[in-house]
């Protein structure tokens, strides 16, 4: 009887927010609200880059060593979904400049970089509308 009262629960599909140039304050937030709604850890891999730090690699290989802890191995899927995610929203005429990109973090900083401006040019901006 205590499994009737109990509503199914239900999906929600959102779609990822595809960033344009000159919107970037605007994408980062939909972004942030989308990667909050699929996992709230997965944000925290944004914001405080690596969670596990890797040994350096030795030797002449340069990939990196393979996780062996059950939270290493959670920390690089972290890591690997929300750099897919951050791929998945970038436009194809852009995609090769941040594909090799190393860490969530430093390819969040990029498209920020790309995307977003500097102060200068958002100042021109606010000017051109003015007049």
């Amino acid at each position: 009887m205590a499994e009737q009262d109990i509503p199914p629960p239900t999906i929600t599909a959102m779609k990822i927010p595809i960033i344009r140039k000159g919107e970037y304050d605007i994408w980062s937030m939909r972004m942030r609200q989308y990667i909050c709604h699929i996992d709230h850890n997965l944000w925290d891999v944004i914001v405080n880059g690596d969670l596990e730090e890797e040994p350096a690699p030795t030797g002449e290989t340069s990939a990196p060593p393979a996780p062996k802890t059950a939270k290493q191995l959670a920390a690089r899927r972290n890591q690997e979904r929300v750099k897919s995610i951050l791929l998945l929203a970038i436009p194809d005429e852009y995609l090769l400049k941040f594909h090799n990109v190393a860490d969530t973090k430093s390819l969040w900083e990029a498209i920020k970089s790309r995307f977003g401006g500097n102060e200068e040019s958002k100042k021109m901006q606010k000017n051109v509308l003015k007049h």
